[in-house]
């Protein structure tokens, strides 16, 4: 299964909405920030929309910040990451993902991509698309997903 990781999207979407049309995903996680994007992603895609939450920009949403799924024997954490200081350290958002026994933590907030497996756990932010705050441009995350294992890619736009 062919998924995708994007968020702090802000409105913007045309540039990766048609990016990912090319890939062919499966399914889409949505780190927050503008949360109602991520459904719209999902819905012109006509893939599931297996994950989302919403960030800090998204004050009036009454969703669930941290939503925990199970995909394939994989189990994922997803939150923006501003509740835990994410532009900070990580350090408190892996503990929490410790906590929750999960496989992959994916967040957002800082813009800046992460990709990286610590201590056997993945902590995925798939930067921003639309608003980057890295000098290598927009990004997002494509991941592989077969049989329990799970193989996370970085794109940059």
């Amino acid at each position: 299964m062919l998924l995708a990781v994007t968020g702090d999207t802000h409105g913007k979407i045309i540039k990766i909405r048609d990016e990912l049309k090319k890939r062919k995903i499966e399914g889409l996680f949505f780190t927050g920030d503008y949360y109602k994007d991520g459904a719209q992603i999902a819905r012109f895609l006509k893939v599931p929309f297996f994950c989302g939450v919403p960030g800090n920009c998204d004050s009036s949403s009454r969703r669930k910040t941290e939503q925990i799924k199970q995909l394939e024997g994989v189990k994922f954490y997803l939150v923006h990451g501003h509740q835990y200081r994410v532009k900070t350290s990580l350090n408190a958002l892996f503990l929490r993902g410790q906590e929750v026994g999960a496989e992959v933590v994916l967040f957002g907030h800082t813009h800046i991509p992460f990709c990286e497996k610590i201590e056997g756990m993945w902590m995925i932010n798939p930067g921003s698309p639309s608003l980057p705050r890295s000098a290598a441009g927009g990004s997002f995350i494509l991941a592989e997903l077969n049989n329990s294992v799970f193989n996370p890619q970085l794109i940059m736009l």
